[in-house]
């Protein structure tokens, strides 16, 4: 029985031994990596903005309202109508009354976008001018496909280049070893504020994951 026990007892101090031997092996490899995060950030204060325009008032104004706006979307093609409301404005003291024309009020919403300020002053002014009630809210940023896409290479190349700083200072930590990026790996931008705070907020990030290996 005692024989048994030591043989188990070695058996087990030799898998132990050779586990511990696997783990540092793979510890040892990593190592030779350096794994760093590159970001960017910036305002684009030439964008545009996307704009929710209404028209809420009496039934009886509402053809003056549509022929503006019909006008509007002639010069703005991607303005689209997302809502159009008929409704009784019946207060409970004219419960006992009979429902007439002048009761009826509308409600009518447009999106559309507009390339700068300059536009969005000049649909306001306009509005103002027609005279009847409407409301206008920015409800974000608008930029064109084309200026996204090539704002987002000139972000992405700049946290690249920021990632780089990252590993010239930490390669040299170690010994002024050269590296050779391995790996790049684009992150979610809108961390920690969400989507929201920077679209408001007329700015953009850019983060990018990049790992070396030391030569």
């Amino acid at each position: 029985m005692k024989n048994l026990y030591l043989k188990h007892l070695v058996l087990v101090f030799v898998l132990g031994a050779l586990s511990s031997c696997e783990n540092q092996t793979i510890t040892g490899g990593e190592q030779n990596y350096l794994e760093v995060i590159g970001e960017h950030e910036q305002t684009y204060e030439e964008a545009g903005y996307r704009i929710n325009l209404a028209y809420n008032g009496p039934l009886s104004m509402r053809d003056r309202f549509q022929q503006w706006a019909d006008s509007l979307q002639q010069k703005h093609p991607g303005m689209v109508k997302v809502n159009d409301n008929l409704f009784v404005n019946y207060m409970p003291e004219q419960m006992d009354k009979k429902i007439s024309r002048s009761m009826f009020q509308v409600g009518v919403t447009y999106n559309l976008y507009v390339a700068d300020t300059a536009v969005y002053n000049q649909i306001t002014r306009d509005a103002l001018r027609s005279g009847f009630p409407f409301s206008i809210n920015v409800t974000g940023t608008y930029m064109s496909p084309a200026r996204k896409i090539a704002l987002q290479k000139d972000m992405m190349q700049k946290a690249l280049d920021n990632a780089k700083t990252k590993l010239d200072y930490l390669s040299r930590a170690s010994g002024n070893r050269a590296y050779t990026i391995v790996g790049v790996e684009e992150l979610d931008a809108n961390v920690p504020f969400g989507p929201e705070y920077y679209d408001y907020n007329r700015r953009a990030v850019s983060r990018l994951k990049v790992k070396a290996r030391l030569e």
